[in-house]
């Protein structure tokens, strides 16, 4: 990932010289492309239960000695008109990390065993739709932005792990996907010039669902709840017209809790990250 960030800024560098006026507004390119990489330091935990048998309780960088996350998103957005766009980000994260367990820990029903090392692979991908409106210019050539949407969380959380002799259960992952539902998502974004070249954007977004039932069934009703924000402050860079360098800081909270008469699976993370990404106007 580091080796990303560095090529992504690399190419911008080289297209310094080529710069012109930049266009704060961009009216005159609707369509828009970006890409962002970051990296950062997770705190929280995964538990899963199965029927009777609970699950433990794994902090995710004690346990799973999940260190450090990476993530990759990809952006397009399309500008109706200059106060109104359509917008659709996808990005995908690296929890990956392995641990020694201390004892014995119990996951999903199955038992791993004690003294052998347990790695964390999850799949973890997520789709957010939001539409955005201008709501105010600010002095200086700035403007508060609304938006409202909905996002999707796809994960699959995997432990590679050595299996208990007495182990019970033999599976080591769980589906938090087969229960999720689309969480509506409201945010702002603030757009502020502070030079020819040089502005700062910053953004805030949310997303809340209570406990509601998923639609689904797995040993009864499964009922869902899950929170999301999304906080953000960069610094932007007009290396062309057409082209920007961001860079900046970001900070992600997700928490998602389902329970039935079967399941109890619940994962919360939150991370602080610094990111670098480009986007692209034409």
């Amino acid at each position: 990932m580091a080796n990303v960030s560095r090529r992504i800024a690399v190419c911008a560098l080289l297209l310094f010289p080529l710069a012109a006026r930049p266009d704060w507004d961009s009216g005159s390119n609707p369509f828009e492309l970006s890409l962002d990489t970051s990296l950062g330091v997770p705190r929280g935990w995964v538990q899963v239960r199965e029927n009777e048998q609970p699950g433990t309780h794994l902090s995710l960088q004690k346990d799973l000695g999940i260190d450090t996350v990476e993530s990759v998103a990809l952006g397009a957005a399309y500008h109706l008109c200059p106060d109104d766009a359509l917008r659709l980000d996808f990005d995908t994260r690296f929890l990956y990390g392995s641990e020694r367990l201390d004892q014995d820990a119990f996951y999903n029903g199955a038992r791993l065993k004690g003294g052998t090392t347990v790695e964390s692979r999850p799949e973890f991908f997520r789709l957010t739709a939001l539409y955005e409106h201008r709501l105010l210019d600010l002095a200086g050539g700035g403007h508060l932005i609304g938006d409202i949407g909905v996002t999707y969380v796809f994960l699959n959380y995997t432990l590679n792990a050595t299996l208990s002799p007495v182990s019970v259960g033999s599976e080591t992952k769980e589906d938090f996907l087969k229960q999720e539902l689309p969480v509506p998502m409201l945010g702002f974004s603030l757009v502020q010039p502070l030079s020819g070249r040089l502005g700062f954007v910053g953004s805030l977004r949310g997303g809340y669902l209570p406990k509601v039932d998923s639609l689904r069934s797995e040993g009864g009703t499964v009922r869902l709840k899950q929170s999301h924000a999304d906080v953000s402050a960069r610094i932007r860079y007009h290396v062309t017209s057409n082209l920007d360098l961001e860079g900046g800081y970001l900070f992600h909270y997700f928490t998602q809790r389902e329970t039935s008469h079967e399941d109890g699976n619940d994962i919360k993370l939150w991370d602080n990250d610094v990111t670098i990404g480009i986007a692209y106007r034409f």
